[in-house]
């Protein structure tokens, strides 16, 4: 062995060099977020070498992560898996697939995605497939709740996509509803693939066929067009779904999954969580200046600990002092503490608001 490379493997041992250092800027700097960003690496020392395993969907991270221990002299032995290791096409297969922690049904439920999203697919562990749906969120879904596929079949699902847009409903396996293939919430991306009388024929991901009523879904929308007053439309078909953590359906939501998928069905994919949420868009309001707001606006509330500001809940402005919110279940509330709608609770929590609609930012996406 070397005389340098002796010297730094004492200088790792003594401290002097501290490799967990390292890898806490690296992630801090390019994986700062973990439920957008896979970054976890471990290392060993043994038989006078370093050994780097883990892995990691940033590549950019991995390769800074490497140049600063070039810099250093340090020599090693690069195990880190970059995910995916090969490319493969997946796409959601039930009406709402549900999202877990880690590879378990019994593992929390963090999100949910619905029926036709295309997700990335990272990789495999059993039955349970590791995905980053297109707001970025990294989670656990079950086989049954994904169709996996080839690039030709991924690619050509949206050749004449339609949406849902009654709040719940189901598919058939006729015209004459002999049998249901399925359940729909509002927001599934479907597939038409035909139509007869009053129906149209779809197509799962999986192949299976259905009919569905013409009057339950339309073609996908320019979300170009879309005003606040129709985010205000959008969110009062949700009024009395009950609250559900982690849900982002119309099956029960959680705060930032109702703001979610009221978006979503204007044509915006909007960040999962309000404490992510809130780093989009044009801040018109931190002093409670209602006057300020426009429909469709999203409101923060919070509180602050150890310095830091911590957001935990948003809801939408609809105008005349009155927001919408997924708070116990979907509902109007008021800012005026004289309304007998106004909530207390969460107005003493108010942070401040933030326009999305003609001021997206790079967390905003087209869907």
């Amino acid at each position: 062995m070397s005389q340098l490379l002796i010297f730094i493997l004492l200088a790792v041992f003594q401290g002097d060099v501290n490799i967990d250092d390292i890898i806490d800027d690296v992630t801090k700097k390019y994986a700062p977020d973990k439920r957008i960003s896979l970054f976890n690496i471990s290392y060993d020392i043994e038989n006078n070498s370093i050994n780097l395993f883990g892995e990691t969907n940033k590549v950019n991270a991995k390769n800074y992560l490497l140049f600063q221990l070039d810099s250093l002299g340090l020599v090693y032995q690069d195990n880190i898996d970059i995910l995916p290791k090969e490319k493969v096409y997946g796409i959601i297969n039930n009406s709402v697939g549900n999202l877990r922690g880690r590879p378990s049904h019994s593992s929390e439920l963090v999100s949910q995605t619905l029926l036709g999203t295309k997700v990335n697919v990272l990789k495999k562990e059993g039955e349970w497939y590791l995905i980053q749906t297109p707001d970025d969120y990294i989670s656990w879904i079950d086989h049954g709740g994904i169709s996996i596929m080839g690039e030709e079949d991924y690619k050509g699902y949206y050749k004449n996509p339609y949406i849902y847009s009654s709040i719940q409903g189901f598919a058939y396996n006729s015209i004459v509803k002999e049998s249901i293939v399925s359940d729909l919430v509002i927001g599934s991306i479907l597939n038409v693939i035909g139509n007869k009388g009053e129906f149209y024929k779809i197509e799962y991901p999986d192949k299976r066929i259905g009919w569905v009523s013409k009057k339950d879904i339309s073609p996908l929308f320019n979300s170009n067009d879309f005003t606040g007053l129709e985010i205000i439309k959008n969110s009062k078909k949700f009024i009395g779904v009950p609250y559900l953590w982690g849900g982002t359906s119309s099956k029960g939501f959680d705060c930032s999954g109702f703001t979610k998928i009221v978006y979503l069905m204007n044509g915006l994919v909007i960040p999962r969580d309000a404490s992510q949420q809130i780093n989009e868009g044009k801040l018109v309001d931190n002093e409670r200046k209602w006057d300020n707001l426009r429909e469709g606006d999203l409101m923060f509330f919070g509180y602050y600990k150890d310095g830091r500001r911590r957001i935990d809940h948003v809801s939408i402005w609809i105008g005349d002092g009155q927001f919408i919110q997924a708070s116990k279940n979907v509902r109007i509330n008021s800012v005026d503490s004289e309304d007998p709608l106004y909530d207390r609770y969460h107005m003493e929590k108010y942070m401040e608001s933030r326009r999305i609609i003609g001021n997206e930012t790079n967390g905003v996406k087209k869907l």
